[in-house]
C-alpha cells in the first residue's frame, strides 16, 4: 500500500522492482561497503522464510530518496530482537524522511513483539546518531571497521613469521582440510568458537548456542571453508579466523578470529590472516572487510601490522521495548 503525505513523498513497500535505485543509494551513502544488485537478490532468495523481514521505500516522483528496513534475529538466543535501519539520500535530510520511513516501518514490525530494537550509525554521517537519540536508541558498543586492499598486500613480509611458528609445531590448514582430517572437527571448532567469543569485547556478556554455531558455520552458504583458516599445534587448535564468501571481483568479509589463551603473543592470528589472504587473493577478491571493538587493542594491532586501513567508528545502538 502506498501512502502520499502532504510533501509528495510516498511511502511503500519495496519490491524486486527497487532493486536497482535501492542498490544505488545504499552505494551513495556507504560507499566502503558497497553492494551489488546480485548480493540483494541472494540475500532475498537465501533468507530463511521463518525470520521476519520488511523494506520500505520512499519516493519523490521516479527518485526514491530513502528507505528502511528491519530483521528479525536468528536464533533462539535472539529472536526477539530486531535490526532496523533508515536511510536518507544526503540532499533530502532533514525534511522528515526518515522519521516518516521509521514510523510506517514500525507499525509492521511492533506487531511481531520485539523486545530489542539494534540499529547502527557512523562517524562519517554525523546526522544519524541525533535522529537514532531522537527516537530513543542509545549508543551501546562502537567498533572499528577496516579494510585491506589486497592488491598491494606484501606477503614475503610474514614468511619468517609462517616458517617460525611451522618450526615450533603450528600447523595452518583451511576449514575444508580440517573437516575432511577430523571427524569430530564441529565439537573441536565449536569449543575454540565458543572460548573466543567469551574473550572477545562486544555489547553484552553473552554465550554463543551450539544451535546458533551450527547454522552459521556448519549450514550455511556464507563462510568459505577453503579461505577460512585454522592453527593446529599438537593435534589441538590454538587459533581460527573466519572468512565469508563473495563473487569473484567482490570483497570478502572477516569474522571472527581467536586464539587460545596459552598460545597469545606468538603471532598465530597475524599468521592466520597472512596465510588466508594469500588463498583470498588467489580467488580474485580485490579486498577484505572486517570490523572489531575498538577496546580490542589485540586485533587492531593485528589489523594494523598486515596493513588494513582503518574507517570512521561504527556506533551500535539499541532501544529496549521491555
Amino acid at each position: 500500500m502506498e501512502n502520499i503525505d502532504a510533501n509528495g513523498v510516498s511511502i511503500r513497500p519495496m519490491t524486486s522492482a527497487d532493486y536497482t535505485p535501492f542498490v544505488a543509494l545504499h552505494n551513495r551513502v556507504y560507499p566502503t561497503r558497497t553492494r551489488t544488485i546480485e548480493d540483494v537478490i541472494k540475500t532475498e532468495r537465501e533468507r530463511d522464510p521463518e525470520i521476519a523481514a520488511g523494506r520500505r521505500a520512499a519516493f519523490i516522483g521516479n527518485r526514491m530518496v530513502g528507505f528502511s528496513g528491519y530483521a528479525q534475529w536468528p536464533g533462539e538466543t535472539h529472536k526477539t530482537w530486531f535490526q532496523v535501519s533508515v536511510v536518507v539520500d544526503e540532499s533530502y535530510r532533514r525534511r522528515g524522511i526518515g522519521t516518516v520511513l521509521y514510523s510506517h516501518l514500525s507499525e509492521e514490525f511492533t506487531q511481531l513483539g520485539p523486545k530489542v530494537l539494534r540499529a547502527d550509525a557512523y562517524e562519517n554521517l554525523p546526522s544519524g546518531m541525533p535522529f537514532a537519540v531522537s527516537l530513543g536508541f542509545t549508543d551501546v558498543f562502537q567498533e572499528g571497521p577496516s579494510h585491506l586492499d589486497l592488491e598491494s598486500f606484501d606477503d614475503s613480509a610474514f614468511k619468517p613469521l609462517l616458517e617460525g611458528l611451522e618450526k615450533q609445531g603450528v600447523h595452518f590448514l583451511s576449514y575444508k582440510a580440517f573437516m575432511a582430517e577430523q571427524p569430530d572437527f564441529a565439537d573441536a571448532l565449536y569449543a575454540a568458537y565458543s572460548a573466543a567469543w567469551r574473550d572477545v569485547p562486544k555489547e553484552e556478556e553473552s554465550e554463543i548456542a551450539r544451535a546458533d554455531w551450527e547454522a552459521w558455520v556448519i549450514d550455511s552458504s556464507d563462510l568459505d571453508y577453503e579461505t577460512s583458516m585454522i592453527a593446529l599445534a599438537d593435534n589441538r587448535i590454538v587459533g581460527f579466523c573466519e572468512i565469508g564468501t563473495a563473487a569473484k571481483g567482490r570483497p570478502v568479509y572477516a569474522g571472527l578470529a581467536g586464539v587460545s589463551k596459552a598460545d597469545r603473543g606468538r603471532g598465530i592470528a597475524t599468521a592466520l590472516y597472512a596465510r588466508a589472504i594469500d588463498f583470498v587473493r588467489g580467488k580474485g577478491h580485490p579486498q577484505i572487510q572486517t570490523s572489531s571493538g575498538i577496546t580490542n587493542v589485540a586485533m587492531q594491532t593485528v589489523y594494523k601490522k598486515l596493513g588494513f586501513v582503518r574507517e570512521p567508528v561504527w556506533f551500535q545502538l539499541e532501544k529496549r521495548l521491555s
